[in-house]
């Protein structure tokens, strides 16, 4: 008898098992429409690509220091390394620079910023 009953209970859990794994799986991000509701523009962006485009980790806004900056302003560390430092003679409308001093370019800008102090003395 107590064979018979461990191997009910095993079939029965085993059967619970079986359908809890079969059941599916609903998950909200895969739930978009096969084509754009009537209500929907087509400038409208979907849903699901706003929400992409408005995630902060992939941002695509770029710097524009002629804007973004002004003379004065501390140069940003994240721009002050050996990879956006240019030589002057790079661009021919940039003067040559004094003593401790030194152009930089960001997003197409050229900046001249003081090496000791990291001000911007001039964007161009």
């Amino acid at each position: 008898m107590k064979k018979v009953l461990t191997t009910i209970a095993l079939s029965l859990s085993a059967l619970i098992a079986t359908s809890a794994m079969a059941a599916p799986h609903h998950d909200a991000r895969f739930n978009h429409p096969s084509h754009a509701p009537a209500h929907w523009n087509s400038n409208d962006k979907h849903p699901s690509k706003q929400h992409w485009n408005n995630d902060k980790r992939y941002n695509s806004y770029k710097v524009n220091p002629s804007r973004d900056w002004r003379v004065g302003q501390p140069l940003p560390r994240q721009y002050d390394s050996s990879r956006y430092k240019v030589d002057y003679r790079e661009a021919k409308h940039l003067k040559k620079p004094s003593r401790n001093q030194a152009w930089y370019k960001v997003n197409g800008d050229y900046v001249l910023v003081n090496t000791k102090t990291d001000k911007i003395l001039r964007i161009s």
